[in-house]
């Protein structure tokens, strides 16, 4: 578990489950509302954190719909009373049925307090995948690991969004954006958008075709983890 503090708003990551995922408490610390990103594996950490530091809990933030990232949202809402923003098209993509469900549109405003977090929408791992931003911070979710990105061959995957939602956030993220991915997967636990566009190999190719095979293809025969920089020629 770590934590940071913005101008605005607290962060605190926690290490949960067997697939190395990363999930994300952001709070307004000015009216302690928190937001709880991709609720998954065991809670137990996160919900004693929530009460020892009388936090209120009163959003659920997913970017995306697959299981190690969501499967602890009906054990949260069993507890807590409280909305789940997804991208509308990962609503449909997913196929779950909420009452309190809110589905966000390509990029979209969240507020905690007065505190601003914006989702865009980052397809290529599922359709409706997004990255949540605040401050100076991406939460990446499965689209942008550090020197890595996430998987294209699983239902709903498709390399070329992948493709243009990578190039979308080197062009229009400062260089010392801090990434925060959705699993821990490399020699660092977080990055800068300039490392990564320096070191991870995904950002080194101006060809689509190119950047297709690599993912589908070459990657996950030529890299192990944990990721540490490449810079492909």
């Amino acid at each position: 578990m770590c934590m940071q503090v913005n101008s605005s708003l607290s962060v605190k990551t926690f290490d949960v489950g067997p697939m190395l995922n990363m999930i994300y408490l952001i709070w307004d610390k000015k009216t302690k509302e928190a937001a709880l990103v991709d609720p998954a594996w065991d809670l137990n950490p996160v919900l004693d954190f929530i009460k020892n530091n009388n936090i209120n809990l009163k959003k659920i933030l997913l970017t995306h719909s697959h299981h190690d990232h969501v499967n602890s949202v009906d054990k949260l809402l069993n507890l807590y009373d409280i909305p789940i923003y997804i991208n509308k098209i990962e609503a449909n993509f997913w196929g779950k049925k909420y009452d309190n469900l809110i589905g966000l549109a390509s990029e979209g405003n969240i507020y905690l307090g007065k505190s601003k977090l914006t989702s865009i929408h980052t397809p290529g791992h599922t359709p409706g995948s997004c990255c949540y931003s605040f401050d100076n911070n991406l939460i990446a979710g499965d689209t942008l690991f550090v020197f890595g990105c996430g998987r294209c061959d699983l239902h709903g995957g498709n390399p070329e969004q992948m493709f243009e939602s990578l190039k979308n956030l080197k062009n229009n993220f400062n260089k010392d954006t801090i990434i925060m991915p959705g699993h821990n997967y490399s020699i660092n636990r977080q990055s800068t958008l300039e490392e990564e566009v320096n070191g991870n190999p995904f950002f080194s190719f101006n060809n689509l075709k190119e950047f297709v095979k690599y993912r589908m293809h070459d990657h996950d025969r030529t890299r192990e983890e944990p990721y540490a920089p490449i810079k492909l020629s």
